[in-house]
């Protein structure tokens, strides 16, 4: 029996243009879809417009803002993709910067020489994801790479227990309150820390403050892992619980760091904003993956400092990637706006 006759190659030519049909349909279509996409880029402010118990709607603006990356990937494939009929497309391009202007405000660089040779402290935040078998990862890093303060979160009496015993002797002070769910959270330090104070929502969420002291100066730092926004009511709590955080410092020198469930495009770092905390951190993807990550990890700081370097760490078994960021004590800090009640405007 005769093998059957294998189907023919269509041309090349045929491929072509059957490629180029393609591309004209699509073409057609991706002006109409690029203000869709417009729409998240917007996303911030509108949320920022909402009331500070803005309900569903509010929730939902902040739950689509925190995807700006996203939003700038497919805005400009989509003018790509119209451009191949109407190349005017390509002027929209730039908008897919927009991010870089919406984020919450970062703090002022340490940029001249004078600024970098003061003092510093190093401050590393980073989720250690509860079920993470993987913990010599985080332990081979910090060893590699120390920090002066190492907030965690997702803190378990596994991990605790091995990090004590590996870097017990590089970060002597330490305070954890592990728990074997999501919400143990420690704090260590190669420098005392004195006035440990844990305090927990009405939830049960933990948060870790301590005193140390940083070249004769009393620095508060705080350990904060606030509950996903998943719902607005959690939404709500997490804005709440950073904002408290922020006006409990006054005019004390003040760190907050973790896991904060928050990109800077959100209400719940937009707010603090207004209360004198800045990111010290960058908008580097920390949670997710490659693709589709969001930068919800942070050390925030007060107008007490001026940020130096700052990084997203390696992979430490978790989901998410810790991160990295060094303080230098500014000579005269940055003027913070008047303080106002809670509000997202």
């Amino acid at each position: 029996m005769s093998a059957p006759a294998a189907s023919p190659t269509p041309p090349p030519s045929s491929l072509r243009a059957k490629l180029a049909r393609a591309l004209r349909r699509r073409a057609r279509i991706a002006p109409w879809l690029l203000p869709f996409a417009a729409i998240g880029f917007f996303a911030p402010w509108l949320a920022r417009l909402m009331p500070a118990t803005g309900g569903v709607l509010g929730w939902a603006f902040d739950l689509a803002a925190h995807w700006q990356w996203l939003y700038a990937a497919v805005w400009l494939a989509l003018c790509v993709i119209a451009a191949t009929a109407q190349p005017r497309w390509l002027l929209c391009a730039p908008l897919a910067l927009l991010p870089l202007w919406t984020a919450s405000e970062a703090l002022p660089a340490a940029s001249a020489a004078s600024d970098r040779a003061r003092p510093a402290v190093t401050v590393v935040a980073a989720n250690v994801l509860a079920s993470n078998p993987e913990i010599d990862r985080l332990i081979a890093w910090l060893k590699a790479a120390p920090a002066d303060v190492v907030v965690l979160t997702e803190l378990t009496h596994a991990h605790a227990a091995a990090i004590e015993r590996e870097l017990g002797a590089l970060y002597p002070h330490r305070a954890f309150e592990p728990e074997d769910s999501p919400i143990g959270i420690g704090l260590m330090a190669r420098r005392p820390l004195t006035d440990i104070a844990l305090k927990r929502s009405v939830d049960g969420i933990p948060s870790l403050s301590a005193r140390i002291d940083i070249d004769g100066r009393a620095v508060r730092v705080v350990a904060a892992h606030p509950m996903p926004p998943m719902a607005p009511y959690w939404h709500e709590e997490r804005d709440r619980l950073l904002i408290a955080l922020a006006d409990a410092a006054s005019d004390e020198p003040l760190i907050v760091a973790g896991d904060l469930n928050a990109t800077p495009w959100s209400t719940a770092l937009a707010g603090v904003v207004d209360r004198g905390l800045r990111r010290a951190t960058g908008l580097r993807p920390t949670w997710g993956n490659r693709y589709f990550g969001i930068p919800i990890d942070h050390v925030l700081a007060s107008a007490h400092w001026r940020r130096g370097a700052a990084a997203v760490g390696p992979d430490i078994g978790s989901d998410h990637r810790p991160v990295r960021a060094t303080l230098h004590w500014a000579d005269t800090p940055h003027a913070a706006p008047p303080r106002t009640e809670p509000s997202h405007d």
